[in-house]
């Protein structure tokens, strides 16, 4: 489950939400902005904030979540990469920001809905939402939403006001989509279980 969500979220990272520069909040939204001032690819920053997070996951997950955010976040990491590499894109595959917001959010929702479910994340500010799930009531979609508001914001007023509504729609079909994925894998396994 963590190799098919891994691949999901690249997948809808690379082909959705790097095109527009869209800024769904996370690492991948703080490479995007970084990516104006770094003579570097997306993919590339995204890997350094990732594997620097993943510190703070050790000391505040324990070693098992830790453990499981830490191939979620490689193998992330890693098909951005390959999928950059072998798909390079010349244009968008959708051209308005709005609704490559919604698809790439979609997708991103189910990815990290199902890696969630096994304790896992594809890193960076996950890391943040499961250590504030761990110490609160906040669900893990409500709480990326806290963690994430911020980069969208600040994204939003460095690329203008087009970016700036088409990240924040993705970021909250993002967060509220988390949930919901997390609540229909739950009850799926629990009839499979009951038969």
């Amino acid at each position: 489950m963590i190799i098919f969500g891994s691949i999901l979220y690249a997948v809808g990272t690379v082909f959705f939400i790097f095109p527009h520069s869209l800024l769904l909040g996370g690492t991948s939204g703080i490479s995007v902005i970084l990516d104006r001032y770094i003579n570097s690819s997306p993919g590339t920053i995204l890997m350094v904030i990732n594997f620097s997070l993943l510190v703070l996951a050790f000391f505040t997950l324990g070693t098992g979540m830790a453990i499981k955010t830490l191939v979620g976040s490689t193998l992330t990491t890693l098909f951005v990469g390959v999928v950059e590499k072998l798909f390079p894109l010349t244009s968008p595959i959708i051209s308005g920001c709005f609704a490559s917001s919604l698809v790439g959010a979609f997708i991103i929702a189910i990815a990290s809905g199902i890696m969630f479910y096994v304790n896992s994340s594809s890193g960076g500010t996950d890391i943040i939402a499961l250590i504030v799930q761990k110490f609160t009531e906040i669900n893990i979609g409500r709480a990326l939403l806290i963690t994430d508001f911020l980069i969208v914001i600040a994204g939003g007023i460095l690329s203008g006001w087009i970016i700036a509504v088409s990240s924040f729609i993705g970021l909250l079909v993002k967060t509220f989509g988390i949930d919901y994925v997390i609540s229909i894998i739950k009850k799926y396994l629990r009839k499979d279980l009951v038969q």
